[in-house]
């Protein structure tokens, strides 16, 4: 019993000895045998790990191909929609400029003498002569039908803000001039003093010294530039390009109708039988247009 416990334990020992002596011989080829296998599944891991990233690549690059396919059809209909608004406003600008002549009435007639005046049967007549063969009530109609949603929506402040001064100063001399043309004594009460030289001198500083000089009624005389400063701005918004050109034919066509509401209104005066004290004596003199204005 004895002697084959020994046997197993010197078997043991020799098992042992010879495993370690082999292990020992075999140390270099075994190391490099582990080394290789680690090196194999780290290639392994390496190229899964690589492919990972081709394929995140390639999605980032679908991704990135997709959101400037967005981008640009989003650009594209952002602009339609600005080219929308901009005929919107052109339209709604050619609306209102059919009344401009009603601007150049004001210009030259005296208000403060017409109101004054004793005969205010007499001068609303004359003065529904001028205004009758332009319908006012229905082009506001027309022009309030107009809708401006889009132009607020797309376009920039600075038309808008030419806008609405252009909108202003047109309805405001309508409103005059329809309040001119009513038989009412004391029409004065209704006239209130307004706010338009505070947003024209906004945008023109230069204008503050014709309004110092010429009161609120100054304004009548910037509605041929805002006219055309719409257009502009709204070229500038579209093309970044502005017209030069447009402004001269501006002045052109504001000497022209100045001229024919001088003609108009001496006409009617006459016919009328009224006197020529109803006409501004120094309109002649503060019929300046704001050409000083360059842009």
């Amino acid at each position: 019993m004895i002697s084959e416990f020994w046997s197993w334990i010197l078997g043991v020992v020799s098992s042992t000895g010879i495993i370690s002596g082999i292990a020992y011989l075999l140390r270099d080829t075994i190391g490099k045998l582990f080394t290789k296998e680690i090196e194999h599944k780290f290639e392994k891991k390496f190229e899964i790990f690589k492919a990972g990233i081709r394929d995140n690549e390639t999605e980032l690059e679908h991704i990135r191909s997709f959101l400037v396919s967005s981008r640009k059809d989003r650009d594209a209909a952002v602009q339609l929609k600005r080219l929308e608004a901009a005929e919107i406003l052109l339209r709604a600008r050619n609306a209102l400029s059919q009344l401009s002549m009603l601007v150049e009435y004001l210009k030259i007639l005296n208000t403060d003498e017409i109101l004054a005046s004793s005969e205010s049967s007499k001068i609303a007549e004359f003065i529904d002569t001028l205004i009758k063969p332009f319908d006012i009530d229905d082009k506001i109609k027309k022009f309030g039908e107009i809708d401006r949603t889009l132009p607020r929506l797309y376009l920039g402040e600075k038309v808008l803000k030419s806008f609405d001064i252009y909108e202003n100063i047109i309805l405001l001399a309508a409103g005059v001039m329809k309040l001119l043309s009513v038989p009412l004594e004391n029409k004065s009460r209704f006239l209130q003093a307004g706010s338009l030289s505070k947003s024209i001198i906004e945008i023109v500083p230069k204008s503050k010294e014709g309004f110092d000089k010429f009161g609120e009624n100054y304004a009548y005389y910037w509605v041929a530039y805002f006219y055309e400063e719409i257009l502009r701005e709204l070229r500038n918004e579209m093309s970044g390009t502005g017209d030069m050109d447009r402004a001269v034919e501006s002045v052109e066509k504001l000497a022209l109708n100045s001229r024919r509401a001088q003609v108009n209104v001496r006409t009617s005066l006459k016919n009328a039988g009224l006197s020529d004290s109803l006409i501004k004596q120094n309109e002649n003199s503060s019929n300046t247009t704001p050409t000083d204005v360059v842009h």
